[in-house]
């Protein structure tokens, strides 16, 4: 039996877990297809017994709540029904929901399937959250207690105590009360994770000095501009900045004002250029620039504009103030081509403007 469930575990997850949105309801609708599943193995098999002492309306009941959770599990299975992978969790829940009022209603075997319901608290809340795993067991509890406690016993195939109607309905209670206290704690653990998690991604993908991404964080834009030129065909540039004579600048006012230098001079370029181009620094006083969809012409025309706009914004800072001037390199990109040959390139033509005098624009050409 238990190489049998860790089989099946492997399957669900090898099969299912790959297809899932985790971005909306992910935890839950995991929870309900491994319920799903499981369930309807579990409800099949339940069925099979009661069908064999006789039982035949508890027996149909659960071939049914079979049928809703297996189906709950094929939907969230199917990549083609993607888009209703969320609903999984609702059918499995109203299969569970379903057996619970059957089994208040007719008594089950000998007036123990009420008990069942106790199981229903803690699946709810994992399946649904804090909020809404609330108002669905609110829910079931009025219909229970309205079940049970009605005049006569009228909505009851079977007789209770009035002792185990309330034991049982403390007990259910008692059982929601402690599994929501336990998903908000799980809810708040997920969501202080959540929030860390974001906070290191960021800082992994942006620079610390500048705010500007890093070589980590524009690797990610410039894959994605990749599979963006293989669809579309059109050419970007790819542009390397440097800050002519920063070594200086270290030199004669210390390493600080070498930092301050950075920071100007990347928000600076950060106001000069396009909203759709991406500014990363590369490495020490060096910037990337990509400009999607810029051929070189036009590349040139914008380089030019940002590489004065740093030139006639200096950098000030009580009595001192520093000139500051870039050198760019740029290369225009085709789909074809990789991005690191492109930067490369652009790096040859950076070099060729330092060559130059600095303080200019270079394109590359394969004569450089």
């Amino acid at each position: 039996m238990q190489f049998f469930l860790r089989k099946l575990i492997r399957y669900y997850r090898h099969n299912v877990d790959e297809n899932l949105n985790r971005e909306e309801g992910y935890q839950q609708s995991f929870l309900a297809g491994f319920f799903g599943l499981m369930g309807s193995i579990i409800s099949f098999f339940t069925a099979l017994n009661s069908l064999s002492i006789q039982l035949y309306s508890l027996a149909i009941c659960l071939f049914l709540v079979s049928a809703l959770l297996l189906l709950s599990f094929f939907i969230l299975k199917s990549s083609t029904y993607k888009r209703f992978h969320n609903l999984s969790r609702y059918i499995a829940l109203l299969g569970l929901f379903s057996l619970g009022i059957y089994l208040i209603n007719s008594g089950g075997i000998n007036n123990s399937g009420p008990l069942w319901i106790c199981i229903i608290p803690s699946v709810t809340f994992a399946f649904l959250g804090l909020k809404l795993g609330l108002i669905a067991n609110g829910v079931l509890f009025v219909i229970s207690s309205t079940m049970l406690f009605f005049p006569s016993d009228a909505l009851l195939a079977t007789t209770y105590s009035y002792e185990f109607k309330t034991r049982l309905i403390y007990v259910f209670l008692t059982i929601v009360a402690l599994s929501g206290v336990y998903e908000a704690a799980r809810h708040y653990s997920f969501m202080r994770l959540k929030s860390m998690k974001e906070k290191y991604e960021h800082q992994a993908q942006f620079d610390y000095l500048t705010l500007l991404l890093n070589r980590r964080g524009i690797q990610k834009i410039l894959n994605k501009e990749h599979q963006q030129r293989k669809l579309t065909n059109n050419v970007s540039t790819i542009a390397t900045l440097d800050i002519d004579k920063f070594k200086a600048i270290n030199d004669e006012f210390g390493h600080e004002v070498g930092d301050m230098v950075l920071k100007h001079t990347s928000r600076v370029l950060s106001d000069c250029i396009r909203s759709q181009d991406s500014l990363a620094r590369w490495g020490g006083e060096e910037f990337l620039l990509l400009l999607p969809e810029t051929a070189e012409q036009e590349a040139l025309i914008l380089l030019e504009s940002v590489r004065e706009c740093v030139e006639k914004t200096p950098f000030e800072h009580g009595n001192i103030s520093i000139f500051i001037t870039l050198s760019v390199g740029l290369c225009e990109t085709s789909p074809d081509v990789d991005f690191n040959e492109t930067i490369k390139f652009s790096d040859i033509s950076l070099y060729r403007a330092k060559q130059a005098g600095r303080n200019t624009v270079f394109a590359y050409s394969p004569e450089l």
